[in-house]
């Protein structure tokens, strides 16, 4: 122990008894003073306690370095020991209403799962992969699950139809939401030709037919986008091409230089289209909103990128100048006068004025949504499902949810289509999801509370240690 800082030892005087029961296998016995002494410990339980709780919150190598900065030194191993000694209180039923989800132990190769009590915050358990068997065998051993909230995944799902069967299953509305979302932004990558907005009043149109092409990589410029969009049809009649001869993915792969993914996802594509990426071309660059202004000085004779560089900083720019430069040298190199850029939604963009509420939108955001629906009235249809199913997920009227997979499947898009097809499958959970106020926020909090346990590990702690970290921690 510590006594101002420094290390102290308590040296004390007990006493002894001595057992006059020949077959005892104990001669001696030593006093014990309460909450001071325990029988063969070297330190005393509020110590110990203390040791515990560095070892839970910083792992074992950073709590003892810290705990030889408060002069009570003690290796990481003991600490290890200490913790991996700590008893654990059997659970013989599962609780009421039971959370379930994984988290990545090595992302995107090994997952876990954790059990969280939805009533009270405790965390269960937690099992070493997310397969159906090992949370069937679980659900077994601790009988009395009566609702399960879980996300969309079909392992949890089918672990709890065949170990709870009378159990209800929720599926987590948020993650409903999001599959909403992802489908949404294919559709708006289907229309993207009308994402342009249209020149204000004063501005001449700008003619798509003789405007000047220039190779620079902008939004405004779609040559490259053609080059991609020839490409992915050659590719895709030569994979078609020869699985019409009976050549196998492996085979096509090492024929045609691709990787067997690549190979399988245009074999899976009827069209080309169907291949088209989510983005609908590259990724936005942060000189983009200043490409109108850097346009209109190069027209007006300044050509010294130092110069626009500084210029556009004053304006709110924050990226490098070498971007700006890179953009120049392929306005330079086209010889000609430089283009003059439309205003344009990303996708991405386009997708968030859709799929927000009205209430967060400000006037100049509300304008372009209208903007948009009017240009595009299949959005508009796409726009209507996202309201509606909004409604009913506020409102939690899950009773409504076959007259809105029946609108969603009318808008014609595949992306809707597969969604509903997604939802029919797992109906049930997903009426429960729209219809209680259950769903799986707290176990959302305890795995990012577990990124942050792995953190500190450093990737050192191996399951049953990670799995006594989570269990304790705060």
């Amino acid at each position: 122990m510590t006594l101002t800082g420094r290390r102290t030892v308590i040296d004390l005087e007990v006493q002894r008894f001595r057992c006059r029961v020949d077959a005892c296998s104990r001669r001696t016995f030593t006093e014990q003073i309460d909450g001071l002494t325990e029988r063969f410990a070297r330190r005393t339980p509020r110590l110990r306690r203390v040791f515990e709780r560095f070892m839970q919150v910083l792992a074992g190598r950073p709590a003892a370095r810290l705990s030889s900065y408060l002069a009570i030194p003690v290796s990481s191993n003991t600490l290890l020991r200490l913790l991996r000694r700590r008893p654990e209180q059997p659970r013989i039923r599962a609780p009421r209403v039971l959370g379930v989800d994984d988290f990545a132990i090595r992302k995107g190769h090994v997952y876990a799962t954790i059990l969280l009590d939805m009533e009270t915050g405790e965390r269960v358990d937690v099992l070493a992969d997310r397969t159906a068997d090992t949370l069937s065998a679980w659900l077994r051993e601790h009988p009395g699950v009566e609702i399960v909230c879980r996300d969309r995944g079909g392992a949890y799902a089918e672990a709890v139809r065949t170990a709870a069967p009378g159990a209800v299953q929720v599926a987590d509305r948020f993650h409903v939401w999001k599959n909403l979302c992802d489908a949404v932004d294919k559709c708006v990558v289907l229309h993207r030709a009308c994402l342009p907005e249209p020149a204000a009043e004063g501005e001449p149109a700008q003619a798509t037919s003789t405007a000047p092409k220039v190779a620079v990589s902008t939004t405004v410029f779609t040559e490259w986008e053609g080059v991609r969009v020839s490409k992915r049809r050659e590719r895709h009649a030569a994979v078609h091409e020869l699985l019409a001869k009976g050549v196998g993915i492996c085979a096509i792969a090492e024929a045609l230089g691709l990787d067997r993914k690549t190979v399988r996802r245009y074999a899976h594509a009827a069209t080309p289209e169907d291949l088209a990426p989510s983005r609908g071309g590259r990724r936005g660059s942060r000189v983009d909103p200043f490409l109108p202004y850097l346009h209109e000085r190069w027209n007006q004779g300044c050509s010294d990128a130092a110069r626009l560089f500084e210029e556009i900083r004053e304006r709110g720019y924050a990226g490098s100048q070498r971007t700006v430069r890179r953009h120049l040298q392929g306005v330079r190199a086209g010889g000609r006068p430089a283009p003059k850029v439309a205003k344009q939604l990303s996708v991405r963009r386009a997708t968030h004025l859709i799929t927000s509420h009205p209430d967060h939108l400000d006037e100049n955001a509300t304008l372009r949504l209208k903007q948009l629906l009017a240009r595009c009235p299949e959005l508009e249809g796409v726009a209507a499902c996202v309201e509606s199913f909004a409604k009913m997920m506020v409102d939690l009227d899950g009773h409504r949810l076959p007259d809105w997979l029946k609108q969603a499947e009318a808008t014609g898009f595949p992306s809707l289509k597969s969604l509903v097809n997604g939802i029919r499958q797992d109906f049930d959970a997903v009426t429960a999801g729209l219809s209680t106020q259950w769903n799986s926020g707290r176990v959302e909090g305890n795995v990012n509370r577990i990124k942050r346990i792995k953190r500190d590990g450093y990737g050192r702690a191996s399951f049953d240690l990670l799995r006594l970290q989570i269990l304790h921690a705060d």
